[in-house]
């Protein structure tokens, strides 16, 4: 409740910077409110088809990717859980992740490089992590997240796209009450500026912070920390990166699919700012210490 208590105050800066900037009145409030929650409900339902169809995910058949089924029905009978739609997605990276609004609704992903390199113990390793978002609402949480920043960078961007055009209040007020609405559209032009920002640093705290609870709850569910500890090291070692990974969807996988060093790509740097996880060092870590 925090979480989304946190996010509406953000979202409600941001809309309040809206209008600041277009100097509709309350008028104006209301309907960038209806509108980018319209368009975030939206995306709450129709969440996992955008991430899968952003991965390029297809469903695994049964019969084809036996292992991946079985492993999955056992680790659902341990957890109590329905058993989620499993997808493929053909890609020599090894990574994985899990979408959906709740248990009942969700879908794992992971990509033939994962099935390929990953013996029997630490697929069921990443498999049991990516259940256990599903079993802490971790999918859900990630879904707020993303639609709750999706809402501020639309109200920002509206904004600016309106003063780009030559609207705004400059253009409609005069007299006395010109000095007192430029001071007004400053600090709603400001905040638009500053508000992202903050929404997206919220954003990468949550995904840390879910991440490594997702560790230790997939280590409880196989009660084998060297099986998961052996799947992030190889994770960790491997330099390959998913090619249909993005950084809209990059706090769902297990490890983020964006390069993180040199060799494995131009702009790494960039995804060593925007980590929307932990390092992989410090993962395997505060296993070992378990």
């Amino acid at each position: 409740m925090l979480l989304i208590l946190a996010f509406v105050i953000v979202v409600v800066l941001a809309a309040w910077g809206f209008n600041a900037v277009i100097g509709y009145g309350p008028f104006g409030i209301l309907i960038a409110l209806v509108v980018a929650v319209g368009l975030s409900a939206a995306s709450y339902w129709k969440s996992d088809a955008v991430a899968l169809a952003m991965s390029h995910a297809r469903p695994a058949d049964p019969v084809e990717q036996a292992r991946l089924h079985n492993l999955v029905e056992g680790l659902c009978i341990a957890a109590g859980l329905p058993k989620p739609r499993l997808f493929v997605i053909d890609d020599e990276a090894p990574n994985a992740f899990a979408t959906g609004r709740n248990p009942q609704h969700a879908a794992l992903a992971v990509t033939t490089g994962l099935l390929e390199k990953m013996n029997r113990v630490e697929l069921e390793a990443v498999l049991a992590h990516e259940l256990s978002h599903v079993k802490n609402y971790d999918i859900l949480v990630s879904t707020i997240a993303v639609t709750m920043v999706g809402m501020v960078a639309l109200l920002s961007d509206w904004a600016f796209r309106f003063i780009w055009w030559g609207g705004g209040r400059r253009g409609r007020r005069g007299g006395d009450g010109a000095g007192a609405g430029a001071i007004v559209a400053v600090i709603g032009f400001a905040t638009l500026l500053l508000m992202p920002l903050v929404a997206k640093l919220m954003q990468f705290a949550i995904s840390r912070r879910r991440e490594a609870l997702a560790d230790v709850s997939g280590v409880a569910l196989t009660r084998y920390p060297p099986g998961l500890i052996a799947a992030l090291e190889k994770l960790r070692d491997d330099t390959t990166v998913v090619h249909s990974g993005s950084r809209a969807t990059a706090h769902l996988w297990i490890e983020a699919p964006v390069a993180r060093s040199e060799s494995e790509g131009k702009l790494a740097w960039v995804g060593r700012m925007f980590n929307t996880h932990p390092p992989l060092d410090e993962r395997i870590a505060a296993l070992r210490d378990l």
